[in-house]
């Protein structure tokens, strides 16, 4: 009984090793996930340009890899065209709210919060609610914070020059070589474990990539969605509030939630900066229809394809495995719960397949 522990044992301890490891280099680490992730999405389109002939001769793969590489930062640049002046003009067109017309249109709503507020002695009777809001109006809309936000981000931006530099030859050379990281892996592992953490791998990668490729469809489909239901109302922004909505359902479960209070905040906005006051509360329960709607065909059709097939686990396997990730490491750990999640399920139905938990967990893998 003994000697069968003891043979978890190795594993469970090279796995730690690894864990403190890219604990230690987090920011290496980090640099060389989104390398491989990048170059995951990239090669479908590799692919393809490795199968191009000319001549009877295949391009070269580094020409191809470079190509890909410029498809995918064009891709993202056009991104970058299309809404960073959409959020620009959203700024702008919050700096150009009349807060005085504003505050007197809703000066009889404001007058009967003060009544109600002062019937259950939250407040005193002597206190002004409408001087509090007004002073909690403009610092919300004050330009200065949305210039100086943005002035921030530039600031930042040559910091971060060096790692998007590491990221891009990372991802270049990925893509040259898509065994470069398997190789070095296997390099490090015991001879007698060779074959075992080659499957491990190959396993990973083909249900990263299917995890992957289903989540940036998600986003795409649900950024369709709720842009045309948006504009189809006349909604104002309906572009930025569709690309906020969609992009927040990287988060699962309470990305939708942050995306539609998103978007309702930028609507308030956009028709209080267009005097349509009257018009706000209908906008309002426009947009929270619309990603209603949009997120009940996501949870329906999208994320059971995405989350139950692609990475082969029951929906409460998932639930925990998200919730578990959210209470380690917050959004972040959301996001990458799935993910991690796979690998070790893979790594475990190689190394630990005798124990009873492993087999319930991967039987479907």
């Amino acid at each position: 009984m003994k000697e069968n522990y003891l043979q978890y044992l190795k594993p469970i301890t090279g796995i730690a090793i690894l864990g403190f490891m890219f604990w230690y280099f987090s920011d290496i680490v980090a640099y060389v996930l989104v390398a491989i992730f990048l170059s995951m999405m990239g090669a479908p389109l590799l692919k393809r340009l490795n199968k191009i002939k000319i001549r009877k001769r295949n391009l070269p793969k580094a020409f191809n890899a470079a190509v890909t590489l410029v498809i995918m930062l064009l891709i993202f640049f056009a991104f970058i065209l299309i809404f960073v002046p959409l959020i620009i003009r959203q700024a702008n067109v919050i700096a150009s709210i009349n807060i005085d017309a504003l505050l007197h249109y809703y000066q009889e709503p404001i007058q009967n919060l003060k009544d109600f507020l002062v019937q259950y002695n939250v407040i005193q009777s002597e206190e002004t609610v409408m001087h509090n809001i007004e002073l909690q109006v403009r610092e919300l809309i004050d330009f200065s914070r949305f210039t100086g936000f943005f002035g921030n981000i530039l600031s930042a931006t040559g910091s971060v020059f060096m790692g998007i530099f590491i990221i891009l030859f990372l991802t270049f050379y990925s893509l040259v070589d898509e065994n470069i990281w398997k190789n070095l892996i296997l390099m490090l592992t015991p001879d007698e474990q060779i074959e075992n953490m080659n499957d491990v791998l190959h396993d990973s990668k083909s249900l990263l990539i299917r995890y992957f490729q289903g989540i940036l469809l998600e986003v795409v489909i649900m950024m369709t969605l709720e842009s045309t239901g948006l504009l189809i109302f006349g909604i104002p922004n309906a572009l930025l509030i569709g690309f906020f909505g969609g992009l927040m359902n990287i988060i699962p479960y309470v990305g939708p939630i942050i995306g539609a209070t998103l978007g309702i905040i930028l609507v308030v906005l956009s028709e209080l900066s267009l005097g349509n006051y009257d018009m706000v509360l209908t906008s309002v329960i426009i947009v929270i229809a619309i990603f209603g709607g949009a997120n009940l065909i996501d949870n329906m059709i999208l994320q059971p394809q995405i989350y139950s097939k692609s990475v082969k686990a029951h929906p409460v396997e998932v639930f925990l495995t998200i919730i578990i990730g959210g209470k380690l490491a917050g959004i972040t750990g959301m996001i990458l719960a799935i993910p991690t999640y796979t690998v070790i399920k893979v790594i475990a139905r190689q190394f630990m397949q005798r124990m009873k938990l492993v087999k319930f967990l991967t039987k479907k893998m």
